[in-house]
């Protein structure tokens, strides 16, 4: 019932003029969703269609736009200015850099910005899963996979990214109750795969000499795995690592081997409750089932730690991933003896 009633306030409201910031359709409301990066495969791939699909059945009454700044920051705060210019009535903002996504917020004015899967204060909504929790699943994981007093480096996410700070000082934690040695460390400008790989290339004399790596993300461990090919290390001799998004890339590193963890962060979920809190901002209500994260008003969904025991039981029954696709070529005997198939 409340889901048909916010198909006809959304138009409604628009039409009605009750505080919507100007739309260049009196007749519609305009949502607009801006990504950071295409990089990660599962922005293009989820993030984005769930989302605009949500939103059409969701706000029949609502225009929906997008874009995406492959990792530029001036390119994104200039595709701020123009969903603004369009006259975007909410934004959802999935930011490259958090200082420069606080300048666009503070622009913004009267017209809400949802922080999408990366925290930015001040947004007037933050959708995610809390980066705290994601730390200590990933620090867990290692830990449970080598044993305590091990010896890692890690590899951060983006220095401007307060969720990837959140992250390593979580997992942090975890590893001074377990006497776990962080012998070297990346920050990175970027979650990109070639800073990941760079920093495993310059560190190469310690990784006969590491029991594992904490890799921020799929992206990255796909450059830490990069560099152990092009360094010539055997299966045997390369440590454990760690990963976030659940990317297919990743879950296929996982069966085979190559990849200890990934963290499953109910991608599809996250993009749902950001279309509605949309659609709730734009009528002035507050989003259902907020709770407060660093002062922000958040939708928080519970992450999950992905292991090649718990891929059928996670990314596989939630429709993330078909067994097809995750057991096709170089993985298929993988999953055969793991009984995937």
């Amino acid at each position: 019932m409340r889901s048909s009633l916010r198909l006809v306030l959304a138009v409604l409201v628009t039409v009605a003029g009750l505080g919507l910031a100007g739309c260049v359709k009196p007749d519609k409301a305009v949502v607009a969703f801006l990504l950071a990066s295409s990089q990660a495969e599962r922005w293009q791939a989820v993030d984005e269609p769930v989302f605009a699909q949500h939103l059409e059945d969701s706000c029949r009454g609502c225009d929906y736009l997008t874009w995406t700044a492959d990792g530029d920051a001036e390119r994104q705060a200039q595709q701020f200015d123009e969903a603004l210019e369009a006259g975007a009535d909410v934004i959802v903002l999935n930011a490259v850099d958090g200082e420069r996504a606080a300048e666009m917020i503070a622009a913004a004015e009267e017209v809400p910005v949802i922080a999408y899967d990366r925290f930015l204060p001040g947004a007037d909504h933050f959708v995610s899963a809390d980066p705290a929790v994601i730390g200590r699943l990933m620090a867990t994981a290692l830990v449970d996979a080598v044993g305590r007093r091990a010896r890692v480096m890690m590899v951060n996410g983006a220095a401007g990214d307060d969720n990837a700070t959140q992250i390593r000082e979580a997992a942090r934690g975890v590893f001074r109750r377990h006497r776990v040695e962080v012998v070297a460390e990346a920050r990175p400008d970027s979650w990109s795969a070639e800073e990941a790989e760079e920093f495993v290339r310059a560190e190469r004399s310690r990784l006969g000499r590491v029991d594992a790596l904490l890799v921020g993300n799929d992206t990255q461990a796909s450059g830490v795995v990069a560099a152990f090919d092009d360094l010539g290390l055997a299966r045997g001799q390369r440590p454990w690592i760690s990963g976030q998004d659940a990317e297919l890339a990743a879950v296929r590193r996982l069966v085979a081997g190559e990849q200890g963890m990934t963290v499953y962060k109910q991608i599809r979920t996250m993009a749902q409750r950001a279309a509605d809190a949309a659609i709730d901002l734009m009528l002035g209500e507050s989003p259902e089932g907020s709770t407060d994260y660093q002062g922000v008003p958040a939708t928080l969904v519970e992450p999950v730690a992905v292991t090649p025991a718990t891929v059928a039981e996670t990314v596989v029954r939630d429709g993330v991933h078909t067994l097809d696709d995750i057991c096709d070529g170089a993985t298929r005997r993988a999953c055969e003896d793991l009984a995937l198939r």
